[in-house]
């Protein structure tokens, strides 16, 4: 704890908490990658959270292997989430098992080296100073690894690892035969938990991140300009990723103009921009195995219009009034209904909306949860059922059964507001089992003529938030969201 509390001071005296940098936005990122480097201390975080583990699981194991389907769809390899959380260790090819054996808890496999993995990889560190780096009770050879996983499946003890690795599974599923009694069990169910509540280094990463992609998103405002392409931008929020030593990003790139800002998760980033556009850019540089997830809209031509102004500032006080709630003790949707409070007021005040206790017509516009939780993954664990068809379904009340919210968690603040070009003509299909045909033909006859000002303006504002014994740390606070700040930036 006295640690996770120098940490919070030492965030706070280097990089301030409102307006960092005044009007330059000095961002306090360079390029020295000395921090991702093995530390002594380092692995004692990651012992602690072997050990956390190993006391939970009775006569259970934990089985899991470096490299799963995602590894290779990156730019580069990239190890198992839950893999390396537990061990550190970074070499594809590798199994940790875990054991209730106070002798032998800890094993760790050496990844099997050929001649053309030589020639084409390089090799991998020799058995020895793995043991002293990392501190596995034993070390095995693959051949060795896979004879005490075979033996393992063969008692019929319930395993855990990553079902979502879904070729592993099949392989341990093959080894236990059709009447083997064991049972494969998600790692999830005895390690989300501690992955929720983020340690010292987690949130230096996490910090890390957030100031690359800060860097990035201004570096977009100083460049966009009519007639690029929206790859354009991509390439440059990238490109600063790679220059500060991001390997890659946290997730793809969503990088939309005009009528693509409306599209909540748009990928291809292949449009010519227009004067008049909006570009909406929700990205994350990824360091330490630890993603950013920031979002800021921008005006093309560096000038936000009236109604594009109009709706921003309704989408930014929304989430400042989230972010107030975001604090020890509140439940995790209790931002989301903080912001959800705000929108609906501000469009019932534009005509927007007709009947600002009507379900439906707020759910026209509130599309989704407006948290989830952060780090390793842009979607962490600890979410409790956040997706859209489950959002969808919720009554009120189930909206507010949520989580309580902990020092230490990382979760993001998204209110958004997307004017679709379509979208009262989808009212009917989406809506047809909560209102009548009347009630939405009444509905679009008063809304359309102020609906059609705001057509193809999709606006989201996304912060990183660190919960802390005080309240909270703004992590993406770099990353400029004020209008004026916007503009002058653009200019």
């Amino acid at each position: 704890m006295k640690k996770y509390a120098l940490l919070l001071i030492y965030l706070l005296i280097t990089a301030g908490c409102t307006h960092p940098g005044g009007r330059t936005w000095m961002i306090p990122v360079t390029i020295n990658p000395s921090d991702l480097g093995y530390t002594p201390s380092s692995m004692e975080s990651f012992e602690g959270r072997r050990n956390q583990l190993v006391d939970s699981l009775s006569d259970s194991y934990v089985i899991l292997r470096s490299a799963d389907q995602c590894s290779a769809n990156r730019h580069e390899f990239r190890p198992n989430n839950y893999f390396y959380y537990l061990t550190g260790y970074t070499a594809r090819g590798s199994y940790a098992i875990l054991a209730p054996d106070p002798y032998q808890s800890f094993t760790l496999s050496v990844p099997h080296q050929s001649i053309r993995s030589l020639i084409y990889e390089g090799g991998e560190l020799p058995a020895e100073e793995i043991s002293e780096k990392y501190g596995p009770d034993r070390i095995l050879s693959y051949q060795e690894s896979w004879k005490l996983i075979d033996s393992i499946v063969q008692t019929g003890a319930t395993i855990y690892m990553d079902r979502s690795d879904r070729t592993f599974l099949t392989e341990l599923q093959r080894l236990a035969g059709e009447n083997g009694t064991t049972r494969f069990r998600n790692i999830g169910e005895v390690g989300d938990e501690i992955r929720v509540i983020k340690e010292p280094l987690e949130v230096e990463y996490l910090q890390k991140a957030c100031n690359i992609t800060a860097m990035a998103l201004i570096n977009v405002m100083k460049e966009c300009r009519p007639r690029m392409y929206e790859f354009e931008m991509e390439s440059i929020i990238e490109g600063t990723f790679l220059e500060y030593g991001s390997a890659m990003p946290g997730f793809n790139s969503i990088v939309g103009s005009g009528p693509n800002s409306t599209i909540l998760h748009y990928e291809p980033n292949t449009r010519e921009m227009e004067n008049g556009d909006l570009l909406l850019m929700d990205v994350g540089a990824e360091y330490g195995y630890y993603t950013a997830d920031i979002t800021r809209t921008i005006p093309v031509n560096g000038r936000f219009t009236p109604e594009q102004r109009t709706i921003y500032q309704l989408v930014l006080d929304a989430q400042l009034a989230a972010i107030e709630q975001m604090k020890p003790g509140k439940m995790f949707m209790d931002g989301h209904m903080a912001a959800k409070e705000v929108i609906v007021k501000g469009l019932s005040e534009l005509g927007l909306i007709t009947d600002p206790t009507s379900p439906w017509q707020i759910k026209f516009y509130i599309l989704y949860p407006s948290s989830h939780f952060l780090g390793m993954d842009v979607h962490d664990v600890g979410d409790k059922g956040g997706s859209f068809a489950r959002f969808m379904e919720q009554t009120p009340q189930e909206s507010m059964e949520s989580r309580k919210l902990e020092p230490g968690m990382v979760l993001t603040i998204e209110p958004g507001l997307y004017f679709r070009k379509k979208g009262l003509e989808q009212l009917h299909e989406i809506f047809e089992a909560e209102a009548d045909s009347t009630e939405m033909a009444q509905f679009i006859e008063a809304v359309g003529p102020i609906y059609k000002q705001y057509i193809n303006t999709g606006v989201r504002i996304e912060d990183d938030i660190l919960i802390t014994t005080g309240g909270n740390i703004n992590l993406s606070r770099y990353a400029p969201k004020v209008i004026e700040d916007i503009e002058q930036i653009m200019r």
